[in-house]
């Protein structure tokens, strides 16, 4: 007995959707992280990317149903003549969530426990017959129905005359009680009925979003509009992304390079991109495949949210991601927290920060067990960009094992596409020079908006004091542009190897 957000429609609506197994995989996974943000109190992408060509599916509406060891934990919904899937689903399990009236907010100690309903609506049919007629128009099985009279509003999902063996006399009458009226109600001729018809995709959150119920781990933000959500959906993109037989992503200079063209090796250092994988993780993929990684890597990223310390090492023992995860290295991180100064640990900083967790599918592709530590590096002038890359060499040099280490840096942002590759052409060329300063000051003197230039620099500076920063070597280059995106507003995307 479910509780939705608007009126009954006037006339027939959208028809009976067909999904894949993929697609009710995706929609369960995307109704539960939506759950489990709302739950959380974070902010949710929208499920238009991780549901794909299905979101703007037109339906009546959509429900969450959320049960704890069998019993109702709160049912909410969200319904419209013709509303997107990927709004209706958003809505419905944002409002499961929290806004359920007959029950107190979902808690984060409950999550691991909830067994989800998410029910997809469709084909609402006025009843036009009247009085005891109205039974004859139930299909017990079939359909749900929606009652409206005066200021009365009540709601039942097809579900529930199955799951309590209502005949259709029954399945009326309940409706009428949700709505607060008298049983009968529904034979009243100024009772306005409605039949429609759904589907239920049903499973445990712990499984649908495993990510989600971890206690020492970061967990994934971005899942669902970045990357894929589903566990499914990252593996096959995974695999896409680094398909040898995959087409040359790579403009400019280095125009048609190969995935396969080179074996890995080892590099000191790395600077990939970290927008959306549709634009840009075709070229970290090849980044990634061209380095013979150590047993850690360090990724160094821009801070693009306000919220945390200025520069962050993330303090958890584990990062994950829609089917799977990757270890960090704790008392590394300790290590750098009080060798560094003015360097935190921190989660808070890497709550809902993008630029390390797009890396870590593609990372566990090629390096399973890769132990990562992740920096947010805060912007800052340059002598404390030095002085910070100078302090990590300190903590890295007799380190058995030297890790190495990752830029996550997009290039210039959202000038046209011929502006964006002039002055990423000066970004780059100043970051070939093997001169940090030179990089920061070409990146402030000519306004390139390059997010990563200031752990650029302090990774750099690192590296510099290390002894190995002596080549950079260029994988490619490209703008959104390439990808499809509009020629007039593009982000440019560089990858690049340190030694």
């Amino acid at each position: 007995m479910c509780h939705s957000s608007s009126r009954p429609p006037q006339s027939s609506g959208p028809t009976r959707p067909e999904f894949t197994k993929d697609q009710d995989v995706a929609l369960l996974a995307a109704a539960c992280r939506r759950v489990v943000a709302a739950v959380r109190g974070e902010s949710a992408e929208s499920s238009r990317r991780e549901l794909g060509e299905i979101a703007d599916l037109p339906v009546y509406g959509s429900f969450v149903t959320l049960r704890r060891e069998g019993r109702l934990r709160s049912c909410c919904g969200h319904l419209g003549p013709s509303i997107p899937l990927c709004e209706a689903l958003d809505r419905a399990a944002d409002r499961a969530a929290t806004d359920d009236p007959r029950f107190p907010p979902i808690s984060p100690a409950e999550l691991r426990h909830l067994h989800v309903d998410v029910w997809v609506l469709w084909g609402p049919e006025p009843v036009k017959a009247r009085g005891e007629d109205r039974v004859r128009a139930v299909e017990i099985g079939r359909h749900g129905v929606q009652i409206a009279k005066g200021f009365a509003r009540g709601l039942l999902l097809p579900g529930v005359a199955v799951e309590h063996k209502f005949d259709a006399r029954t399945f009326l009458e309940q409706v009428c009680i949700k709505a607060g009226l008298p049983p009968d109600a529904w034979k009243d001729d100024d009772a306005s009925l409605m039949v429609f018809e759904g589907l239920a995709i049903e499973g445990q959150l712990a499984d649908a979003v495993q990510w989600a119920v971890e206690e020492d781990a970061r967990r994934p933000a971005v899942a669902g509009g970045f990357y894929p959500g589903s566990a499914d959906a990252v593996r096959r993109e995974v695999k896409a992304l680094f398909a040898e037989d995959s087409p040359h992503f790579c403009v400019g200079e280095n125009e048609n390079v190969s995935l396969a063209k080179h074996e890995p090796r080892p590099w000191a250092g790395a600077l990939v991109p970290h927008a959306g994988w549709v634009y840009s993780g075709r070229l970290a993929a090849a980044v990634f495949r061209r380095i013979a990684f150590p047993s850690r890597a360090i990724v160094l990223c821009p801070k693009h949210r306000a919220a945390g310390a200025r520069w962050a090492v993330a303090p958890h023992r584990r990062w994950l991601f829609p089917g799977g995860e990757l270890p960090s290295d704790p008392d590394l991180a300790e290590r750098l927290a009080e060798g560094v100064e003015g360097l935190e640990l921190d989660a808070e900083s890497h709550r809902q920060e993008h630029a390390i967790e797009v890396q870590l599918p593609l990372l566990a592709h090629v390096a399973p067990g890769l132990r990562v530590v992740g920096i947010t590096v805060g912007d800052a002038s340059l002598n404390e960009l030095l002085r910070l890359g100078t302090a990590m060499s300190v903590v890295l040099r007799d380190l058995a094992e030297r890790p190495i280490l990752i830029v996550s840096s997009d290039m210039n942002h959202f000038a046209d596409d011929a502006t964006t590759r002039r002055v990423d052409r000066l970004a780059l060329d100043a970051i070939a020079s093997l001169d940090p300063e030179r990089v920061y000051e070409t990146v402030r003197r000519h306004r390139i908006s390059m997010c990563g230039a200031a752990p650029c620099v302090a990774a750099m500076e690192a590296l510099r004091w290390l002894h190995s920063l002596n080549r950079c070597e260029m994988v490619g280059y490209a703008t959104s542009a390439d990808a499809g995106g509009p020629a007039d507003r593009v982000v440019g995307y560089a990858g690049l190897l340190f030694g």
